[in-house]
């Protein structure tokens, strides 16, 4: 199957009715969050998505994205590959009400004023989502691996403390 453009956004009841699948790229200039938060985008952002009905007649639809982005490693201040993947099954839902009725292993998400879903948008937020709170080489491939310390020894003796409360237990005996 050959990849071509996502659409921006679609109608999740038509392509659910009809078991739409689409493999396509998004372009990384369309990701504007997700450059601002990585040093740079590597290439076009590959998804595929499944829409379907499950078994309770919900309208779901799987996901999933991937791209390499460059970051900044936080032990050498090094430039770094990360390779960020997301899977997400989102349901799409009206209001509160069929929010709350969700089962829990699915991720709501509201229609826009025209009856559609923003697939940019959740493709962004899931690759942000996994961009790690601290970037850093692998301990073998970082430049400052050898300055990795660990300070003093622990005894096994520390380890198996006494208990503070046997004396409690010793005076509540006398």
């Amino acid at each position: 199957m050959q990849k071509v453009k996502l659409p921006i956004s679609v109608d999740p009841v038509r392509a659910t009715q009809s078991s739409t699948e689409l493999d396509a790229l998004i372009q990384k200039a369309l990701m504007k969050r997700l450059a601002e938060s990585t040093i740079s985008i590597q290439s076009d952002i590959s998804t595929h998505f499944q829409f379907e009905i499950d078994r309770q007649k919900l309208r779901i639809f799987h996901g999933k994205a991937s791209v390499a982005v460059e970051l900044i490693c936080q032990r050498c201040n090094e430039p770094m590959i990360y390779q960020c993947e997301a899977e997400f099954t989102y349901c799409p839902v009206h209001n509160q009400e069929q929010e709350n009725n969700l089962p829990d292993v699915y991720e709501p998400i509201y229609y826009d004023e025209n009856g559609e879903v923003n697939l940019h948008e959740i493709v962004e937020d899931e690759l942000i989502l996994t961009l790690p709170q601290i970037a850093k080489h692998a301990i073998e491939d970082c430049a400052e691996s050898e300055y990795e310390l660990t300070f003093g020894e622990i005894d096994e003796e520390e380890t198996t403390r006494p208990n503070p409360f046997d004396a409690l237990a010793q005076l509540k005996r006398k």
